[in-house]
């Protein structure tokens, strides 16, 4: 299955639809809380596709560094829906893996894109013993980089509040030749112009799950633009109820 190529114009309209929101059955704990939860992209140079957030138990795990799941095998489809998010930024593969997933409490997309400085918030629940919260979406100029926080606490009292610096991953699902599509926006492996990407898990990608180490100036995107330093967001989480 093949999804076409993110670019900056389909970032602007992709999920300028309201907020969808999807929750599994209910916990244990029936009694939700709500948490207010601020995105803020960081980059000088990297826009954020809109975000999958979660909130769950310590059974769930959105990812692991490492060798990724194959066809097949447990924990393939949340692995094919966040390659997705990192090679084309389309949120609900992900999302829909993750709403079902054991332990996981809520489960939103964030729309819209976030450019450089720019910030959005939402409100999602918790209950029971779903204490953590993850999150990821799309670095938008990279062929398969994405953001994340992965289990990190919430806040415990109403008014508490705690503050998050996410790092930039590689996705190891398509290789890193940082070649420009249409916009600027990185596009298929011969430079088009994103309309026809070679989708996800073409066979070219690393095979596993690393700290991305930013453009670095083999193809057409210009570093001094386009590179970062991590962290590259931050994630603010308060507890409104």
């Amino acid at each position: 299955m093949k999804l076409p190529y993110l670019k900056t114009t389909l970032l602007g309209t992709i999920l300028i639809a309201s907020t969808i929101a999807l929750a599994p059955a209910a916990m244990a704990d029936n009694k939700d809380r709500l948490y207010r939860v601020t995105v803020q992209n960081a980059t000088l140079g990297q826009p954020l596709s809109p975000p999958v957030i979660a909130t769950h138990t310590d059974a769930f795990e959105l990812f692991s560094l490492g060798p990724v799941p194959t066809e097949g095998n447990e924990g393939y489809e949340q692995y094919w829906g966040l390659a997705a998010v990192a090679e084309t930024g389309y949120p609900y593969h992900l999302l829909d893996a993750v709403s079902v997933a054991n332990g996981v409490s809520d489960a939103l997309a964030l729309p819209p894109v976030l450019h450089e400085g720019e910030s959005n918030s939402t409100t999602i629940s918790a209950s029971g013993d779903a204490k953590y919260l993850s999150v990821a979406s799309m670095l938008g100029r990279t062929n398969d980089g994405f953001w994340a926080l992965r289990g990190v606490a919430l806040p415990r009292g109403i008014g508490d509040t705690v503050r998050y610096f996410a790092n930039g991953y590689d996705a190891g699902s398509e290789a890193n030749l940082e070649t420009t599509g249409e916009g600027g926006t990185v596009g298929g492996a011969d430079g088009d112009n994103g309309e026809t990407g070679e989708g996800i898990n073409d066979g070219s990608g690393e095979g596993y799950i690393f700290v991305h180490a930013g453009i670095q100036g083999v193809g057409g995107l210009d570093p001094t633009i386009y590179d970062w330093r991590n962290p590259v967001v931050e994630v603010t989480i308060e507890r409104v109820q």
